[in-house]
């Protein structure tokens, strides 16, 4: 039984959990055993201790049987992207000039998970300081794939089945991107909804800790665990979707036939769901702009964040991230500014074009994803949402020659919950259709 443990939700696991169908130690096994046999073609894990793993799973079976309650998240066995520090793992950054780096504590997202519960497995892999340079992750639905990046290990890790949910970062594309490309369910809550303390930084005004799972309600229910503020928020939940404005963007001409097609036949399941979809009212120079910016600022604080490591180990840095350092130093403080005045600006036009509109529904990549010697894909179709900082979600919708495609779903600041069951509903829809088909 417990080696089959793996392909169950977090949430049924927690379930098995409460009727003691199943233990923790059951649930590590269970995913021990899956990396095991994936880990050798898809190389997710920077650091995986399987004995510490199981360690850690029996002390928490122990204090469950000695009458401590379980926690929201027990029976979730997740993965950390390993630019967030941890205090019993090494963190390098995915640089290799922090090879063997040992954090002296927990980042706060990783202090929520175990005070939550979580079964913390290892940390994924990433590209260096979560930037472009990639790391050994191949995508588990064919191995000549990138999975994406910069969050490459972590969505691999849950399409591939050895994590229920991962912990991931978006500063530009770096959660939605690899979940399209993976197949996996990834969302990037608004900016700071989720304290990111302890998390490596590029860009502090982007950097968003992210997550991957593969169902919505598995993001929601961890989402609810790590939000560092419950938000009172006017937006309440929407149960059942009532507009979604199709937005295919200003790089629609990018996205591939098969991306254009699959989309189609989501507009048209939403139609006959009752669902009005309508087209938003927004300026597609604006949101042309905003990508640009999203990758004028993050050279400039990336040259900042990462200033020490440039001017003293320069000759360890990848050339990807010495070219967007370099890229930064270059840029004069009023051009920097003028940037961020210009996103200020558009975050109250977005509002202002999301009124009475459930979800903005575009597209999370291109297509479907490129051969790893290409690089890690484009986030042309990201940029914009993460410049705003404003959540967005990949819902897995169709494939392209056997590879997943995934279409981004986009909501006011602070609208996360009222997404997420947004998300869900939609997801239901696709449930439901591809169970009759």
């Amino acid at each position: 039984m417990s080696s089959l443990l793996w392909q169950e939700h977090g949430g049924r696991l927690r379930q098995r959990l409460l009727a003691g169908t199943c233990s923790q130690a059951d649930i590590a096994a269970s995913c021990i055993e899956r990396i095991e046999a994936r880990e050798s073609q898809v190389m997710a894990w920077a650091w995986h201790d399987k004995e510490q793993v199981l360690a850690s799973a029996r002390q928490a079976d122990l204090r469950h049987a000695q009458g401590e309650p379980l926690g929201p998240l027990a029976g979730f066995a997740v993965g950390i992207k390993d630019i967030i520090d941890t205090a019993d793992m090494p963190t390098a950054y995915g640089a290799a000039l922090y090879r063997g780096h040992r954090p002296a504590r927990d980042a706060a997202v990783v202090a929520r998970l175990r005070a939550a519960g979580a079964l913390i497995l290892g940390k994924t892999v990433t590209t260096e300081f979560a930037y472009a340079a990639p790391g050994p992750t191949r995508n588990p639905h064919a191995h000549l794939h990138t999975p994406g990046g910069s969050s490459s290990g972590s969505a691999a890790a849950v399409a591939a089945g050895m994590a229920s949910v991962a912990i991931s970062s978006q500063t530009g594309g770096s959660t939605i991107r690899p979940a399209a490309f993976c197949g996996v369910v990834g969302f990037k809550p608004t900016h700071g909804r989720i304290d990111g303390a302890g998390m490596k930084p590029l860009a502090p005004s982007s950097d968003t800790v992210g997550l991957h799972a593969r169902s919505v309600e598995d993001v929601a229910r961890l989402f609810e665990a790590l939000v560092a503020e419950p938000e009172p928020t006017p937006h309440g939940r929407c149960a059942q979707p009532q507009r979604v404005a199709w937005y295919p963007g200003p790089h629609a001409a990018q996205a591939s036939a098969a991306s254009h097609e699959m989309s189609g036949r989501l507009r048209l399941r939403l139609h006959e769901a009752g669902i009005e979809v309508v087209e938003p009212g927004l300026d597609m120079d604006m949101v042309a702009r905003l990508g640009e910016e999203n990758r004028l600022i993050m050279a400039v604080e990336a040259s900042r964040t990462l200033a020490r490591e440039y001017h003293e180990h320069r000759a360890q840095l990848t050339p990807q991230t010495i070219e967007l350092i370099e890229r930064g130093l270059s840029v004069g403080d009023r051009q920097y500014h003028a940037a961020l005045a210009f996103v200020e600006r558009s975050r109250d036009s977005f509002a202002h074009a999301m009124q009475g509109i459930d979800a903005l529904l575009g597209f999370s990549a291109p297509g479907a994803a490129p051969l790893a010697a290409s690089g890690t894909g484009s986030s042309l179709f990201n940029r914009p949402w993460s410049a705003l900082g404003v959540p967005c979600l990949n819902l897995p919708c169709g494939s392209e020659q056997g590879l997943p495609l995934g279409v981004q779903l986009v909501a006011p600041a602070h609208a996360d919950e009222s997404l997420l069951a947004v998300a869900r509903s939609i997801e239901v829809l696709l449930e439901t259709a591809a169970g009759g088909s």
